[in-house]
């Protein structure tokens, strides 16, 4: 898990990868104050995130400072859907995100058999750990919230072909629970791809 850390020298961040980010404070042009993070020690640093303010990382590792967004979806729908994944033992690697209306799941592809092979080569070096901080995820499926009244979200996946290369419905609109049992387990699999 990323962790926030304030030194003495400032407030930094360290990513999922452990990319160590600094929280950096400077002038704008307008004469106003500035903040920023950047992978660099060197400058003027902040002690705190500014009011409306978050450190964000993506899910693949980049990190930025960035306007809190204010969602709908309540802290126990998003738990929910990261306990399924916690929970999912598929072959490939999973991350959730909160983007407005919706939970979006990506995806890394995994080859443990390459990392495996690799670390029989450099017997000395952690190569999963390697191999996780390498690793390129991408969105495959969401759930959209529909009704902020009754709680129901619509399932969705990525469809992967040249002609449509959009968001597709799989289902249904209902609670999260039970989207999150149907759904994640077709993550990582063929039956994936028979989901519309």
């Amino acid at each position: 898990m990323p962790e926030k850390a304030a030194t003495t020298t400032g407030l930094t961040y360290t990513t999922r990868r452990g990319d160590k980010y600094f929280l950096h404070t400077g002038p704008k042009r307008d004469g106003g104050v500035q903040h920023f993070v950047s992978t660099k020690p060197k400058g003027p640093m902040a002690e705190s995130v500014p009011d409306g303010f978050e450190i964000y990382e993506t899910p693949n590792g980049r990190v930025f400072l960035r306007r809190k967004k204010l969602s709908p979806i309540s802290d126990a729908e998003l738990l929910c859907v990261r306990r399924e994944l916690a929970g999912y033992r598929g072959q490939n690697s999973y991350q959730s995100e909160l983007t407005g209306m919706h939970i979006i799941i990506h995806e890394a592809e995994w080859r443990e058999n390459s990392w495996e092979e690799l670390g029989r080569f450099l017997p000395n070096i952690d190569h999963l750990a390697i191999a996780r901080s390498l690793e390129n995820f991408m969105p495959v499926m969401r759930f959209v919230l529909q009704d902020e009244v009754q709680r129901l979200f619509r399932p969705e996946r990525y469809c992967f072909r040249g002609s449509v290369d959009d968001w597709i419905g799989i289902g249904e609109a209902d609670m999260i629970e039970p989207l999150t049992r149907k759904f994640i387990p077709h993550l990582g699999r063929e039956s994936f791809y028979e989901l519309y």
